[in-house]
């Protein structure tokens, strides 16, 4: 009976000790109320911070948007059922405008949803809110995904 209750207050504290990022719930729900037709179960979560006057973050949307295009029900590691990629604009509502022409168009946006980073920056999350990658910019996107790939 022992072993048994080490075992349970072993794996009660790693799961505490791995438990999702902050910005990763936030992040969830804001999709949830916002879009409430994408099923996030068992999907990786790609975000991009980013700004119209800055060319390398909008870069990355598009290396976003050709991800989520063809990684978006593929089995990857921490998200078997795909890939959803969210961008959230730190200048306003006119961002839609910009990915438009930018040609990126399939990436949901968030633009009223508030995150602690002053600066542009991305994410991937895995199902479980674990960060898998951080800051990638935007020639290594596409590798990083692939490498993702279960086989």
């Amino acid at each position: 009976m022992r072993k048994l209750s080490f075992i349970f207050l072993l794996s009660t504290i790693a799961t505490f000790l791995n438990a999702q990022s902050d910005v990763y719930l936030k992040l969830k729900n804001a999709i949830k109320e916002n879009h409430p037709e994408i099923n996030l179960e068992n999907k990786l979560i790609a975000v991009n911070v980013w700004s119209a006057n800055n060319p390398e973050s909008r870069e990355v949307n598009k290396q976003l948007n050709r991800v989520y295009t063809i990684y978006e029900f593929a089995k990857l590691k921490g998200g078997l059922k795909g890939l959803v990629c969210v961008t959230i604009n730190k200048d306003g509502d006119a961002a839609s405008i910009i990915l438009n022409k930018d040609g990126a168009t399939k990436l949901i946006q968030l633009n009223t949803f508030e995150i602690s980073s002053a600066s542009n920056s991305n994410f991937i999350f895995d199902d479980k809110g674990n960060e898998v990658y951080k800051n990638i910019s935007s020639d290594k996107i596409f590798e990083s995904v692939n490498k993702l790939i279960t086989r």
